[in-house]
């Protein structure tokens, strides 16, 4: 469920009063800024984020084990053979499993509160397992993957329409694929399918993708920045999240990557630890409850939230564009986890329905 007007509200106050305090006393150097990046002021990013950027931090993925990976969790048979038939096939072919087999959630929050804390190795060993995570779990672990098996990567910073906060998302950016200097935005750390490479050779406006339900076409502006976009059904006159293509059709606004910004991955975590501030130690809407996204089967794609009233809530997404929303209970979330998630223990779920989000 979106949060309400009166949610957003208080949530923009806290993290308008962190800016504040961030600017008087704090010189942070792992996200480029803590401002408004609407479209309101254009300006402000450009001319005042310098930050300054050490080397990544080595991630903890062998090659061995992203072979492994790649054949038994993403189901790819003889990763090394495909890659040196057609780099770009097999980095699509990636992409996609990377999409249709890890969830997008945030279920570690409930059994490892201190996740972002901790080093890569417990990352790792989530991603290594299926069970996925948010961006900043799936994106670096995706990165890391890619370099294995000889791709150039780097990371960039990103965030929502809206968000005060910027660099609340982390992408993928791979380099010298299809010709020296090409660059493909890989994308499996959202709650929106993208189950393509995507080429950034375009001047103003990329094709539409079309990845299940999802069409989806991205823009770059005179900054630098790529904003993927949605096709809108519905829009509002003069909305700030809303772009036209040249042939006017209308497009909402998912996410803004600054594509001049590269990042490391490691330091993200203090991107988590100002929302909690900003929030009161809580995270805002609607990553204070359950957030699950993932592929059923080919066909369908579920996504499950818990609304604020504790109330479960899912859906799924269908061929042809159908859509089916109920209401669930805790078993029958559970035995749905147990049908076709089984890369998470009965235990950690049961850890997860006791907590006062459910009760």
């Amino acid at each position: 469920m979106e949060p309400t007007g009166s949610e957003m509200h208080s949530v923009k106050r806290r993290l308008t009063q962190l800016v504040r305090m961030t600017k008087q006393s704090l010189t942070v150097r792992s996200s480029p800024a803590l401002v408004d990046t609407s479209d309101r002021n254009p300006q402000y990013y450009t001319e005042t984020a310098k930050p300054e950027y050490s080397e990544d931090v080595p991630y903890p993925l062998t090659r061995e084990d992203a072979i492994l990976f790649v054949k038994t969790k993403l189901n790819i048979p003889d990763p090394e053979t495909l890659i040196t038939e057609d780099r770009m096939t097999f980095l699509n072919r990636i992409t996609e499993r990377m999409n249709k087999t890890i969830p997008f959630t945030n279920i570690h929050q409930f059994t490892i509160p201190t996740l972002w804390e901790r080093d890569g190795p417990e990352m790792c060993k989530l991603m290594l397992s299926a069970e996925g995570g948010p961006c900043w779990v799936i994106n670096p672990f995706t990165k890391a993957l890619l370099e294995q098996f000889g791709y150039k990567t780097h990371h960039v910073c990103g965030h929502n329409p809206g968000d005060i906060i910027c660099d609340t998302h982390i992408g993928t950016i791979v380099e010298d694929v299809s010709y020296p200097g090409s660059l493909h935005l890989v994308e499996p750390g959202t709650r929106r399918p993208l189950c393509e490479a995507i080429p950034l050779n375009f001047e103003r406006e990329s094709p539409e993708y079309k990845f299940h339900y999802l069409r989806s076409k991205f823009f770059r502006d005179d900054q630098d920045r790529l904003i993927w976009c949605v096709y809108a059904k519905t829009t509002k006159p003069g909305s700030q999240y809303t772009m036209y293509d040249s042939s006017g059709k209308a497009w909402s606004k998912q996410v803004i990557y600054f594509l001049k910004q590269r990042r490391n991955w490691h330091p993200f975590t203090r991107t988590t630890q100002a929302f909690q501030v900003a929030t009161g130690g809580e995270l805002p809407p609607p990553f204070n409850s359950l957030v699950f996204f993932a592929y059923l089967n080919e066909d369908q794609i579920i996504s499950v939230l818990v609304r604020q009233d504790k109330k479960i809530v899912r859906y799924i997404y269908g061929p042809s564009d159908s859509l089916q929303r109920s209401q669930v209970s805790k078993s029958e979330l559970l035995c749905l986890f147990q049908k076709y998630f089984p890369q998470y223990p009965h235990e950690k779920l049961q850890q997860v329905f006791a907590t006062d989000q459910f009760n």
